[in-house]
């Protein structure tokens, strides 16, 4: 029965992704253009990095809506009807990841992982989701809302809603807290585990930082890092900060030393003077 109900899953995975817009592209681009099947797969990312490289260009993707949300910058205490808003863009809907949280951890965890991802899309595009929005969002009540961000806070994840980043401040994104799983020594499977994520999301994240890692290398500022990489300024920064931090923390030495010479092909010690010409 239970392999039954794993080849029914399975099924369904393949029948969902078949509709998603990175597939019709890839299939487009075998049927039109003869490519192989390896390189239209890798076709979407390279169409994205170049053409719609980060800001308002960026494409809209499927499951994704447009929400207004309060500006960031606006001040504690402020009545809302006096804030400024925002349009963002928040994937609501992740066919990929979305199912492969659902299978693993099951549907709170589920509606968990929705609402650390939206919260931290609209943060790096410059609003904070209240609770109210967050269940407008994610069709549940407050209360549910409320006791699910309860329940990230006890695993040292901050969602960052508008009453949390005002009263608090900036603080490590999940984004920025699965490196920090992989840096302390854990692989990907696990810091999946750890945050309720899919492994496909914490390998793209893991994959982001890297990059980040090399740019600062290069000696690249964070403006220009965040256009060459296609990721927020937001994001940048805090990769860039936690780059900084693994090369002066021992406990790190091991996946420095494993980041630096996957980037540079050098040894760690001689990568590691990248830092000081980082802006």
């Amino acid at each position: 029965m239970i392999s039954l109900n794993e080849s029914r899953d399975a099924q369904c995975d393949v029948r969902l992704n078949l509709k998603t817009q990175e597939q019709t592209l890839v299939r487009q681009a075998m049927d039109g253009a003869g490519l192989t099947r390896w390189e239209a797969e890798v076709l979407p990312r390279v169409v994205e990095d170049i053409y719609f490289q980060g800001g308002t260009n960026r494409p809209w993707k499927d499951g994704q809506v447009r929400y207004q949300c309060v500006d960031i910058t606006a001040g504690p205490g402020r009545a809302l009807s006096e804030c400024p808003l925002v349009p963002t863009a928040l994937s609501v809907i992740d066919v990929e990841k979305d199912r492969e949280v659902l299978r693993k951890y099951g549907a709170v965890a589920l509606r968990q992982s929705k609402l650390m991802r939206i919260s931290e899309e609209a943060r790096e595009q410059g609003g904070v989701l209240t609770q109210e929005d967050l269940g407008v969002l994610l069709s549940c009540d407050e209360r549910t809302i409320r006791r699910d961000i309860k329940t990230l806070r006890a695993k040292d994840i901050h969602v960052p809603t508008r009453g949390y980043v005002q009263d608090i401040g900036p603080t490590l994104s999940h984004k920025g807290l699965a490196v920090r799983h992989w840096l302390e020594g854990k692989e990907p499977v696990a810091v999946a585990r750890a945050i309720n994520h899919s492994l496909t999301a914490v390998e793209r994240y893991l994959e982001d930082f890297k990059r980040v890692s090399l740019l600062v290398i290069k000696g690249l500022d964070e403006t220009a890092i965040a256009r060459a990489a296609n990721l927020s300024p937001a994001l940048v920064k805090t990769y860039h900060a936690m780059y900084l931090e693994a090369t002066d923390t021992p406990a790190y030495a091991y996946r420095f030393k494993e980041l630096t010479q996957f980037i540079t092909g050098e040894p760690a010690d001689r990568a590691s003077g990248g830092k000081k010409g980082a802006k």
